[in-house]
């Protein structure tokens, strides 16, 4: 007769919809990154008030962390929050992680969503440009440096130029790589000299502790030299263009041409005055003071 009740008692359990429902916890977190994904958040819903405690297990079933004691509460949404510490407020190691709810004094449920904490940085290595000058005119000659990396792990790559965060790349997997940087910062191109240096953020949101060695890369757009010069009336002078471009068009007193030489002659007016030689590469143009006197 008991066996036989014992299995009644069975299959009506077996038919009641499970205690908890709506389950959500966060899947990987690093407690030690200043970032939105510090913490971990569980989050499930009771069917029917009761006396509820959650607490952090590891592998082995040991409690590490009690995030609610037995409290009385009503059914609906509950939500608590983990730091990675244990009750003793220590750094917990990296590894896997469980709930553990205890419902009533006998009910005891291990969810079966596994919390990943993870706090080691990612590491970015083997870092390389292919070129050290880059001209972007739109000319697809040297529009961009190919920056090539190696990843220890998925993460994101980002791009400080001159110690500025300037680009980020979406997540990558770990292993080679690369992207292009077109020698943009904040909505312009920049010009000269700059240093390149890149850093990870893993998925948890762990970021390299240090920045890789900075690699110089100049910017070369169109620049016309000398800027400013004085000139005798109908006397030629020369002035000197600088791009990757083979030809570029130029405009001087009311003349049109094209120039394929890194030098520019031209004669001046025979009239004294101000004018302005204008030379156009791509998006680009740039431009000389001539003083004829």
């Amino acid at each position: 007769m008991a066996t036989a009740v014992a299995f009644v008692v069975t299959e009506r359990l077996k038919l009641e919809p499970p205690p908890i429902k709506g389950t959500h916890v966060t899947k990987l977190f690093s407690p030690t990154c200043r970032c939105s994904t510090s913490k971990a958040w569980v989050v499930f819903s009771l069917r029917r008030s009761g006396r509820v405690a959650v607490s952090i297990v590891n592998p082995d079933d040991q409690e590490m962390r009690v995030l609610l004691t037995g409290e009385d509460r009503p059914a609906g949404r509950l939500r608590v929050v983990w730091n990675g510490h244990d009750d003793s407020g220590r750094l917990v190691p990296s590894g896997n992680y469980h709930v553990l709810v205890h419902l009533g004094e006998r009910r005891r449920i291990l969810l079966p969503n596994v919390i990943r904490l993870d706090t080691k940085p990612p590491a970015i290595t083997k870092v390389s440009v292919s070129s050290h000058t880059i001209s972007p005119d739109a000319d697809h000659n040297k529009d961009a440096v190919h920056i090539s990396y190696r990843l220890n792990e998925r993460a994101r790559v980002l791009l400080f130029v001159d110690g500025k965060l300037t680009e980020q790349t979406r997540y990558r997997a770990g292993r080679s790589g690369k992207f292009d940087w077109k020698g943009m910062s904040d909505g312009h191109t920049l010009t000269g000299w700059h240093n390149l240096t890149l850093k990870a953020v893993d998925l948890a949101g762990n970021e390299s502790l240090i920045a890789t060695e900075p690699i110089p890369v100049r910017l070369r757009i169109l620049t016309l030299r000398p800027a400013r010069l004085r000139v005798a009336a109908g006397e030629s002078f020369r002035l000197t263009i600088s791009t990757d471009r083979k030809s570029v068009r130029w405009r001087f007193d009311g003349g049109i041409g094209l120039a394929s030489s890194p030098s520019l002659v031209l004669n001046a007016p025979s009239t004294p005055g101000r004018y302005h030689v204008v030379v156009r590469s791509g998006p680009y143009r740039a431009r000389a003071l001539v003083i004829v006197h």
